[in-house]
Protein backbone atom coordinates (compact mmCIF):
# COMPACT_ATOMS: atom_id res chain seq x y z
CA UNK A 1 0.00 0.00 0.00
CA UNK A 2 1.34 3.45 -0.92
CA UNK A 3 2.19 5.78 1.96
CA UNK A 4 -0.31 8.62 2.12
CA UNK A 5 0.98 12.18 2.66
CA UNK A 6 -1.07 15.35 3.04
CA UNK A 7 0.42 18.74 2.11
CA UNK A 8 -1.17 21.73 3.87
CA UNK A 9 -0.19 25.13 2.45
CA UNK A 10 -2.12 28.19 1.30
CA UNK A 11 0.43 28.84 -1.46
CA UNK A 12 -0.64 26.88 -4.58
CA UNK A 13 2.89 26.85 -6.02
CA UNK A 14 4.32 25.19 -2.88
CA UNK A 15 1.47 22.67 -2.70
CA UNK A 16 1.78 21.64 -6.31
CA UNK A 17 5.59 21.50 -6.27
CA UNK A 18 5.68 19.23 -3.22
CA UNK A 19 2.82 17.12 -4.61
CA UNK A 20 4.57 16.61 -7.95
CA UNK A 21 7.92 15.79 -6.34
CA UNK A 22 6.46 13.28 -3.89
CA UNK A 23 4.16 11.60 -6.42
CA UNK A 24 7.17 11.09 -8.66
CA UNK A 25 8.75 9.23 -5.72
CA UNK A 26 5.76 6.87 -5.59
CA UNK A 27 3.79 8.36 -2.69
CA UNK A 28 0.04 8.96 -2.61
CA UNK A 29 -0.43 12.70 -2.03
CA UNK A 30 -3.44 14.78 -0.97
CA UNK A 31 -3.37 18.59 -0.77
CA UNK A 32 -5.23 20.95 1.59
CA UNK A 33 -5.51 24.71 1.08
CA UNK A 34 -5.39 25.49 4.81
CA UNK A 35 -5.69 23.97 8.29
CA UNK A 36 -9.47 23.62 8.28
CA UNK A 37 -9.35 21.87 4.92
CA UNK A 38 -6.79 19.45 6.41
CA UNK A 39 -9.00 18.69 9.42
CA UNK A 40 -11.99 18.11 7.14
CA UNK A 41 -9.99 15.67 5.02
CA UNK A 42 -8.88 13.81 8.17
CA UNK A 43 -12.55 12.92 8.73
CA UNK A 44 -12.59 10.81 5.56
CA UNK A 45 -8.93 9.84 4.97
CA UNK A 46 -6.00 8.40 6.95
CA UNK A 47 -2.56 9.97 6.49
CA UNK A 48 0.88 8.57 7.26
CA UNK A 49 2.61 11.97 7.28
CA UNK A 50 1.56 15.63 7.47
CA UNK A 51 3.54 18.34 5.66
CA UNK A 52 2.16 21.69 6.83
CA UNK A 53 2.99 25.37 6.50
CA UNK A 54 3.47 27.54 9.62
CA UNK A 55 1.67 30.72 8.54
CA UNK A 56 -1.83 30.14 7.12
CA UNK A 57 -5.24 31.82 7.31
CA UNK A 58 -7.95 30.54 9.67
CA UNK A 59 -5.69 28.09 11.53
CA UNK A 60 -1.94 28.62 11.99
CA UNK A 61 0.64 25.84 11.87
CA UNK A 62 1.12 25.46 15.65
CA UNK A 63 -2.61 25.41 16.33
CA UNK A 64 -3.20 22.97 13.47
CA UNK A 65 -0.50 20.67 14.80
CA UNK A 66 -2.27 20.48 18.18
CA UNK A 67 -5.60 19.77 16.49
CA UNK A 68 -4.06 17.05 14.31
CA UNK A 69 -2.58 15.44 17.43
CA UNK A 70 -6.00 15.47 19.09
CA UNK A 71 -7.46 13.52 16.16
CA UNK A 72 -4.39 11.31 15.57
CA UNK A 73 -2.09 11.28 18.64
CA UNK A 74 0.81 9.52 16.88
CA UNK A 75 0.67 11.72 13.77
CA UNK A 76 4.07 12.52 12.22
CA UNK A 77 4.15 16.21 11.27
CA UNK A 78 6.78 18.08 9.24
CA UNK A 79 6.62 21.88 9.35
CA UNK A 80 7.24 24.04 6.25
CA UNK A 81 8.57 27.50 7.05
CA UNK A 82 10.00 30.65 5.48
CA UNK A 83 13.32 32.02 6.70
CA UNK A 84 11.63 34.57 8.97
CA UNK A 85 9.62 31.93 10.85
CA UNK A 86 12.36 29.40 11.57
CA UNK A 87 12.12 30.24 15.26
CA UNK A 88 8.45 29.31 15.21
CA UNK A 89 9.25 26.05 13.42
CA UNK A 90 11.78 25.19 16.13
CA UNK A 91 9.05 25.80 18.71
CA UNK A 92 6.81 23.46 16.74
CA UNK A 93 9.47 20.75 16.85
CA UNK A 94 9.74 21.22 20.60
CA UNK A 95 5.94 20.93 20.76
CA UNK A 96 5.96 17.58 18.95
CA UNK A 97 6.60 18.13 15.24
CA UNK A 98 8.96 15.59 13.72
CA UNK A 99 11.10 18.08 11.76
CA UNK A 100 10.93 21.32 9.79
CA UNK A 101 11.86 22.27 6.23
CA UNK A 102 12.85 25.77 5.13
CA UNK A 103 11.44 27.37 1.98
CA UNK A 104 12.30 27.43 -0.87
CA UNK A 105 11.93 23.67 -0.94
CA UNK A 106 15.01 21.61 -1.74
CA UNK A 107 13.93 18.34 -3.39
CA UNK A 108 16.64 16.14 -1.87
CA UNK A 109 16.04 17.57 1.59
CA UNK A 110 12.30 17.03 1.16
CA UNK A 111 12.80 13.39 0.16
CA UNK A 112 15.19 12.77 3.05
CA UNK A 113 12.91 14.26 5.72
CA UNK A 114 9.79 12.54 4.35
CA UNK A 115 11.55 9.17 4.21
CA UNK A 116 12.80 9.59 7.79
CA UNK A 117 9.35 10.71 8.94
CA UNK A 118 7.62 7.73 7.37
CA UNK A 119 10.16 5.39 8.94
CA UNK A 120 9.45 7.04 12.29
CA UNK A 121 5.72 6.53 11.69
CA UNK A 122 6.38 2.87 10.89
CA UNK A 123 8.39 2.52 14.12
CA UNK A 124 5.43 3.95 16.07
CA UNK A 125 2.65 1.96 14.44
CA UNK A 126 4.55 -1.14 13.31
CA UNK A 127 4.86 -2.98 16.66
CA UNK A 128 1.15 -2.55 17.35
CA UNK A 129 0.19 -3.69 13.87
CA UNK A 130 2.42 -6.76 14.07
CA UNK A 131 1.11 -7.60 17.53
CA UNK A 132 -2.38 -7.96 16.10
CA UNK A 133 -1.48 -9.43 12.69
CA UNK A 134 -3.55 -12.59 12.06
CA UNK A 135 -0.91 -15.20 11.23
CA UNK A 136 -3.41 -17.63 9.75
CA UNK A 137 -4.13 -15.24 6.87
CA UNK A 138 -0.70 -15.96 5.44
CA UNK A 139 -1.98 -19.41 4.57
CA UNK A 140 -4.18 -17.80 1.93
CA UNK A 141 -1.57 -15.47 0.48
CA UNK A 142 -1.49 -15.83 -3.30
CA UNK A 143 -5.09 -17.01 -3.66
CA UNK A 144 -8.57 -15.76 -2.72
CA UNK A 145 -9.71 -17.13 0.64
CA UNK A 146 -13.02 -18.11 -0.95
CA UNK A 147 -11.19 -20.65 -3.18
CA UNK A 148 -9.20 -22.27 -0.37
CA UNK A 149 -8.99 -26.08 -0.71
CA UNK A 150 -10.25 -26.01 -4.31
CA UNK A 151 -8.18 -28.09 -6.74
CA UNK A 152 -6.19 -26.15 -9.37
CA UNK A 153 -8.72 -27.22 -12.00
CA UNK A 154 -11.66 -26.11 -9.82
CA UNK A 155 -10.01 -22.72 -9.25
CA UNK A 156 -9.52 -22.21 -12.99
CA UNK A 157 -13.11 -23.22 -13.74
CA UNK A 158 -14.44 -20.86 -11.06
CA UNK A 159 -12.32 -17.91 -12.22
CA UNK A 160 -13.58 -18.48 -15.78
CA UNK A 161 -17.08 -17.60 -14.51
CA UNK A 162 -16.06 -14.00 -13.87
CA UNK A 163 -15.83 -10.97 -16.11
CA UNK A 164 -12.70 -8.84 -15.72
CA UNK A 165 -13.13 -5.06 -15.70
CA UNK A 166 -10.49 -2.36 -15.37
CA UNK A 167 -10.99 0.85 -13.38
CA UNK A 168 -8.95 4.03 -13.16
CA UNK A 169 -8.00 5.82 -9.93
CA UNK A 170 -11.07 7.51 -8.44
CA UNK A 171 -13.63 5.36 -10.30
CA UNK A 172 -16.62 4.02 -8.38
CA UNK A 173 -16.84 0.24 -8.60
CA UNK A 174 -20.26 -1.34 -8.91
CA UNK A 175 -20.50 -4.85 -7.55
CA UNK A 176 -22.98 -5.78 -10.27
CA UNK A 177 -25.59 -4.02 -12.37
CA UNK A 178 -28.87 -4.86 -10.69
CA UNK A 179 -27.67 -8.29 -9.53
CA UNK A 180 -28.00 -8.79 -5.76
CA UNK A 181 -25.54 -11.13 -4.06
CA UNK A 182 -22.69 -10.89 -6.56
CA UNK A 183 -19.02 -11.19 -5.59
CA UNK A 184 -15.85 -9.51 -6.78
CA UNK A 185 -12.19 -10.61 -6.60
CA UNK A 186 -9.44 -8.00 -6.87
CA UNK A 187 -6.84 -9.10 -9.43
CA UNK A 188 -4.56 -6.05 -9.08
CA UNK A 189 -4.45 -2.60 -7.52
CA UNK A 190 -6.07 -1.18 -4.40
CA UNK A 191 -9.73 -0.39 -3.60
CA UNK A 192 -11.09 1.64 -0.69
CA UNK A 193 -14.33 0.65 1.07
CA UNK A 194 -16.65 3.49 2.14
CA UNK A 195 -19.57 3.69 4.55
CA UNK A 196 -21.33 7.02 5.24
CA UNK A 197 -18.50 9.00 3.58
CA UNK A 198 -15.86 7.29 5.76
CA UNK A 199 -13.12 4.91 4.63
CA UNK A 200 -13.57 1.67 6.58
CA UNK A 201 -11.07 -0.67 4.90
CA UNK A 202 -9.01 -1.42 1.79
CA UNK A 203 -9.00 -4.31 -0.67
CA UNK A 204 -5.85 -5.51 -2.43
CA UNK A 205 -4.85 -8.37 -4.72
CA UNK A 206 -6.91 -11.55 -4.11
CA UNK A 207 -9.16 -9.81 -1.60
CA UNK A 208 -12.87 -10.38 -2.16
CA UNK A 209 -16.03 -8.42 -1.49
CA UNK A 210 -19.68 -9.44 -1.43
CA UNK A 211 -19.50 -12.58 0.72
CA UNK A 212 -22.23 -11.48 3.13
CA UNK A 213 -24.57 -10.26 0.41
CA UNK A 214 -24.08 -13.59 -1.43
CA UNK A 215 -25.04 -15.61 1.64
CA UNK A 216 -28.04 -13.43 2.48
CA UNK A 217 -28.90 -12.41 -1.11
CA UNK A 218 -29.02 -8.82 0.16
CA UNK A 219 -27.70 -5.45 -0.99
CA UNK A 220 -24.57 -4.06 0.72
CA UNK A 221 -24.42 -0.46 1.98
CA UNK A 222 -20.65 -0.33 1.39
CA UNK A 223 -19.42 1.54 -1.67
CA UNK A 224 -16.10 0.89 -3.40
CA UNK A 225 -13.61 3.27 -5.03
CA UNK A 226 -10.42 2.57 -6.99
CA UNK A 227 -7.40 4.09 -5.22
CA UNK A 228 -5.08 3.04 -8.06
CA UNK A 229 -5.64 1.52 -11.47
CA UNK A 230 -7.32 -1.79 -10.65
CA UNK A 231 -8.51 -4.99 -12.29
CA UNK A 232 -11.56 -6.64 -10.77
CA UNK A 233 -13.24 -9.95 -11.56
CA UNK A 234 -17.05 -9.77 -11.26
CA UNK A 235 -19.07 -12.92 -10.48
CA UNK A 236 -22.87 -13.05 -10.76
CA UNK A 237 -24.64 -14.95 -8.00
CA UNK A 238 -26.70 -17.03 -10.44
CA UNK A 239 -23.61 -18.17 -12.36
CA UNK A 240 -21.91 -19.17 -9.10
CA UNK A 241 -24.96 -21.20 -7.99
CA UNK A 242 -25.19 -22.89 -11.39
CA UNK A 243 -21.48 -23.73 -11.17
CA UNK A 244 -21.96 -25.58 -7.89
CA UNK A 245 -25.05 -27.40 -9.16
CA UNK A 246 -22.70 -28.87 -11.77
CA UNK A 247 -19.68 -29.35 -9.45
CA UNK A 248 -21.59 -30.91 -6.58
CA UNK A 249 -22.83 -30.25 -3.06
CA UNK A 250 -19.51 -31.06 -1.38
CA UNK A 251 -17.67 -28.25 -3.17
CA UNK A 252 -20.60 -25.89 -2.52
CA UNK A 253 -20.31 -26.54 1.22
CA UNK A 254 -16.55 -25.91 1.03
CA UNK A 255 -17.25 -22.60 -0.73
CA UNK A 256 -19.79 -21.50 1.88
CA UNK A 257 -17.30 -22.29 4.67
CA UNK A 258 -14.70 -20.21 2.82
CA UNK A 259 -17.14 -17.29 2.56
CA UNK A 260 -17.71 -17.40 6.31
CA UNK A 261 -13.95 -17.61 6.96
CA UNK A 262 -13.36 -14.62 4.69
CA UNK A 263 -16.00 -12.62 6.58
CA UNK A 264 -14.40 -13.64 9.87
CA UNK A 265 -10.94 -12.48 8.80
CA UNK A 266 -12.38 -9.09 7.85
CA UNK A 267 -14.26 -8.82 11.13
CA UNK A 268 -11.11 -9.71 13.06
CA UNK A 269 -9.09 -7.09 11.19
CA UNK A 270 -11.71 -4.49 12.13
CA UNK A 271 -11.61 -5.49 15.80
CA UNK A 272 -7.81 -5.38 15.78
CA UNK A 273 -7.93 -1.90 14.26
CA UNK A 274 -10.25 -0.72 17.05
CA UNK A 275 -8.03 -2.23 19.75
CA UNK A 276 -4.95 -0.67 18.17
CA UNK A 277 -6.57 2.78 18.12
CA UNK A 278 -7.59 2.43 21.76
CA UNK A 279 -4.04 1.50 22.71
CA UNK A 280 -2.65 4.48 20.81
CA UNK A 281 -5.12 7.00 22.25
CA UNK A 282 -5.22 5.57 25.76
CA UNK A 283 -8.99 5.01 25.64
CA UNK A 284 -10.61 2.56 28.02
CA UNK A 285 -14.03 0.96 27.85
Amino acid sequence: MKKHIIIVDDEPSIRELCKELLEDEGYKVTVAVDGQDCLDKMDVEVFDLFLTDMAMPRIGGLELMKMIKEKQPLAVIVILTGFSSVEGAVKAVHAGAFQYLSKPINAEELFSVVKAGLQYSEDLYGPLQKAFEPASESVHKGEPIILHDFTPEQKIDFMDLGITKQYEEGDAIKIADGSVGSIIIVESGEISMWLNNTTVDYLQKWDTFGEESFIKAATSFITLRAETQVKVKHFERKKILDFFVYKGEKLMKRFMINLVNSMFFKWRKSMQRIVMLKLMTGEND
